[in-house]
């Protein structure tokens, strides 16, 4: 047989202000919530619709309506190994030049970074002379591990820049598709 023994009730030794101190310390807790970042941090797929979006409006500029047989997602460039894919091509029949973006403001993995050099090295072994346009969007000061990940972004920009690719940020996008379209027939 189970059965529940209760005390006989007691005076408390505190006031009833310590005691309900000691309550609220014991079963109250105020969350402790981490601000929000001052700014919104954009992750690889944001800047890869930002370099196709600032193509598209670029190829705007010069072919007006025709832009969209142009431009081209995820579209095979030959490397020397297999078919790269980048975030965009701009091709007519043959790929003119290619674009794919990467972003510092959100930690990335090591395996991303390398992903990237080896799409650039595997098509400047098979064509040297092929344009290739890597948009990056730096870190942000806010981040907490700034340091690390500038280390990390000037490291990567340095070997992406030594395998030939040119290196963009986000104002240099339009200046460089319409520089290299200059020779795109239509």
């Amino acid at each position: 047989m189970n059965s529940i023994q209760f005390t006989e009730p007691r005076a408390a030794l505190d006031t009833i202000d310590g005691l309900l101190e000691n309550s609220i310390k014991i079963y109250l807790h105020e969350q402790k919530l981490e601000p929000a970042p001052k700014f919104k941090m954009r992750d690889r797929k944001a800047a890869a619709k930002i370099i196709r979006s600032k193509t598209r409006e670029a190829l705007k500029q010069k072919f007006g309506d025709k832009t969209k047989e142009l431009i081209k997602q995820d579209y095979p460039v030959k490397g020397n190994s297999t078919n790269n894919k980048f975030d965009v091509v701009v091709a007519n029949t043959e790929p003119y030049f290619a674009a794919h973006a990467i972003s510092f403001e959100v930690d990335i993995p090591d395996t991303l970074k390398d992903a990237i050099l080896w799409r650039i090295s595997d098509v400047k072994s098979y064509q040297p002379y092929f344009p290739i346009a890597i948009l990056v969007l730096p870190p942000k000061l806010e981040q907490s591990n700034y340091k690390q990940i500038e280390y990390a972004y000037n490291k990567t920009l340095n070997t992406y820049n030594k395998l030939g690719a040119d290196i963009l940020q986000e104002n240099d996008i339009e200046s460089w598709v319409l520089q290299h379209i200059s020779k795109l027939i239509v």
